[in-house]
């Protein structure tokens, strides 16, 4: 009886703990902390995927501390929830190694009680094997450390300096990262603050290590994994990217760059930090040109980012909040107008000719055409919607959403067309961007608005832009692709790649021997009756159909014709009746005009950069 009335006791005493630990007034704590951390990261098992972590925090001037784990990576616009990979959490005063008392306030908060100023040790563990850019990855052959997968934060001291400590297996000898090593000290680095080591990942194994100048900046290209390519062609190319992309923003803002491809059978994926980027593909893309092109565009898109989203950001992003999402309605801009620049420096640096350049834009304009959410949601509400939307998508998404890279890529296209033209070739968008550029980053230190954005295309083109921004960016309204092109003297010509065959309205995937719906569009003859994605397709009007007779068969019908559609649908047999209707998808091609003037010739050439 006593034993247990000393357990019920303490408990008591305890919870009396807790309870003045939770009754401390939040906004005096955050004004008294104070505190100094170095963060530890070790692999004594790579085999097992598991990072160990150590965080040691000294000095700290409150009874209690919170450790965070974000939730999302920047760049990355979706909620990940990186605190479900943490296990085996732990807590101990650093000084005499004695168990701290630490409870989990929510999904992704542990909290520590502790006495001031003593120094707190928490140690924990992380599953790392989902191999994407955003992901902190190990294996029995490389590690690599997203920062904010791994490390937690303390929330009054994100802007404080601290060290970083790793170890790692003996033999392995190659590590890449943007983070300044700390002379004298052996794998210790300096970290600035939080936002900086979340912003700079880091390879380490026996990878191959590739330096190179270009924009009097020194670049290392970090090859991690398998792959056969041409060393010097792959350093000649990459400095053709970066020479490239820093003359549009007239300066590189580096000090050095990392480039760090991981060579897989199958991921690919790009991410950009504020001094480096992080490129899955896959390690056949550099043996055919196609691949490789589309490995350069890669690698310029991330580049590019330098300028645009790291440094020109929307003023919502200027404080990453990792607790939560942060909306902005600009992402058309951030990732739209950088999937467009992208394109002109493939251009520029001659890995595209101006035809491919330019059917790459009208292919864009035909994938907005044939997209039906293109109708329902505004480029900006995409921008806005991201964290639900764009990252997870259904079967239904292209009947409601539209992407802000693909949308925003062409409003970007049309507005430098509409500049050129507006300033008699005086003015592009280039120049609007290195604009912001200076006058917000350099001069402001500030990230921009929607308003801001409108004023400075406003400037450079000599127009009004209302209507464009209430159609386009923030409204539904068809895009007039027609009209700017005309205005570079090109024709632009609507075609349907099969001017004859027939539709129902969905999309199909073959598994096995069975044809799937994969999608309904919205309209079609499918969507009005019943077709569900999911429903197999067995026969229309009794004509078994497969891959290869579907097509065919379906184009015997005339327009107008009803048929019946044999279906399976949860292990039932049903048949659906539905009507035969033209196929109006639509592609472009173009045509230079007959007797253009030399103002179309003007544009034309200033907007290929001839």
């Amino acid at each position: 009886m006593r034993y247990l009335c000393e357990i019920d006791m303490k408990r008591i005493l305890i919870l009396i703990f807790w309870i003045g630990v939770f009754a401390i007034d939040a906004h005096a704590f955050f004004l008294a902390a104070k505190g100094t951390l170095e963060y530890r990261i070790s692999m004594p098992n790579p085999h097992t995927h598991y990072f160990e972590v150590e965080i040691l925090l000294k000095n700290y001037d409150q009874n209690f501390v919170d450790f965070k784990m974000p939730v999302w990576t920047p760049g990355s616009y979706v909620v990940r929830e990186f605190s479900k990979n943490v296990e085996a959490f732990k807590a101990f005063d650093a000084d005499d190694g004695s168990p701290l008392e630490f409870r989990k306030i929510n999904k992704n908060t542990w909290r520590v009680a502790h006495k001031k100023n003593d120094h707190i040790s928490i140690q924990y563990k992380v599953y790392a094997f989902e191999g994407k850019v955003r992901m902190s990855f190990l294996d029995e052959d490389h590690a690599f450390i997203m920062a904010n997968t791994l490390i937690m934060y303390v929330e009054d001291l994100m802007e404080s300096s601290s060290v970083l400590h790793l170890s790692y297996p003996e033999d392995w000898k190659s590590v890449s990262t943007s983070l300044s090593k700390i002379n004298g000290q052996q794998d210790t680095y300096y970290v600035p603050n939080y936002d900086i080591l979340v912003d700079s990942p880091i390879g380490i194994g026996n990878h191959k290590i590739i330096n190179f100048i270009a924009a009097e900046i020194p670049h290392e290209i970090a090859m991690i994994g398998h792959a056969e390519y041409n060393k010097d062609k792959l350093v000649r190319d990459l400095a053709k990217i970066v020479e490239s992309s820093t003359s549009i923003f007239g300066e590189n803002p580096n000090e050095k760059y990392t480039f760090i491809v991981h060579a897989t059978g199958s991921r690919t994926g790009g991410l950009e930090h504020q001094s480096s980027t992080v490129l899955n593909v896959n390690r056949w893309t550099f043996s055919n040109t196609s691949s490789y092109n589309s490995f350069l565009a890669l690698a310029a898109h991330e580049y590019i980012h330098l300028w645009i989203v790291k440094r020109l950001i929307p003023v919502e992003l200027e404080k990453i909040d990792y607790d939560k999402e942060v909306y902005t309605d600009l992402l058309w801009v951030m990732e739209g107008f950088t999937s467009y620049f992208e394109e002109k420096v493939m251009l520029k640096c001659g890995f595209y000719s101006e035809e491919k350049f330019i059917h790459n834009m009208l292919s864009a304009m035909s994938k907005i055409r044939n997209t039906p959410g293109s109708k329902v949601q505004s480029v900006a509400e995409s921008s806005f919607d991201a964290w639900i939307k764009f990252y997870r998508k259904n079967e239904n998404s292209q009947n409601n959403q539209i992407s802000y890279y693909t949308k925003g890529m062409v409003l970007a296209a049309l507005l430098d067309i509409g500049i050129i033209a507006g300033s008699d070739g005086q003015y592009s968008l280039d120049d609007v961007m290195s604009q912001l550029y200076y006058q917000f980053y350099k001069k402001k230190g500030r990230g921009i608005s929607g308003n801001d954005m409108k004023r400075a295309l406003e400037r450079a083109g000599g127009n009004d832009l209302s209507d464009f921004f209430e159609d386009y960016i923030y409204g539904t309204t068809d895009l007039d692709n027609e009209k700017y092109l005309h205005l570079a003297g090109l024709g632009l010509i609507e075609t349907n790649g099969a001017l004859n065959s027939k539709s129902i309205g969905v999309s199909l995937k073959q598994i096995g021997d069975r044809l799937i719906v994969n999608s309904v569009i919205r309209g079609g003859s499918a969507d009005e009756n019943g077709l569900n994605t999911g429903d197999e397709l067995i026969a229309i009007n009794n004509y078994r159909i497969n891959t290869a007779n579907y097509s065919v068969i379906l184009n015997h019908f005339k327009i107008g014709d009803r048929i019946r559609m044999l279906i399976s649908r949860d292990g039932l047999i049903l048949e659906k009746e539905l009507e035969v209707k033209k196929d109006d998808t639509v592609n472009y091609t173009y045509e230079l005009l007959d007797n253009r003037t030399k103002q179309q010739e003007k544009v034309y050439k200033t907007w290929l950069g001839k």
